[in-house]
């Protein structure tokens, strides 16, 4: 199933991380060395950057809940850390 893009929401979304409602991390080398490994892993789907990068990102902190619009995608790629992501709406 593909997520319908919702603006509404990333643009709430992205108000809510300049307020620190949520925490705004930075992407370090090994996150980018992750991400290309996902993309190229998952190249048939295909997975671009930016979902790469939460992935990674979750990986590194050891985070399970992921909130997403995209099922598409998080449902099939598998992270290192457990067996599937917890996918928040």
């Amino acid at each position: 199933m593909l997520a319908a893009r919702r603006p509404d929401i990333e643009s709430a979304f992205l108000t809510l991380v300049a307020t620190g409602e949520f925490e705004h991390v930075t992407i370090t080398a090994a996150d980018l060395v992750r991400m290309a490994e996902l993309v190229r892993t998952y190249a048939d789907l295909p997975l671009g950057a930016v979902d790469a990068s939460v992935i990674a990102v979750a990986e590194r902190l050891n985070l399970t809940d992921v909130a997403t619009l995209d099922l598409r995608h998080f449902t099939v790629v598998r992270p290192k850390h457990t067996a599937a992501l917890n996918l928040l709406p």
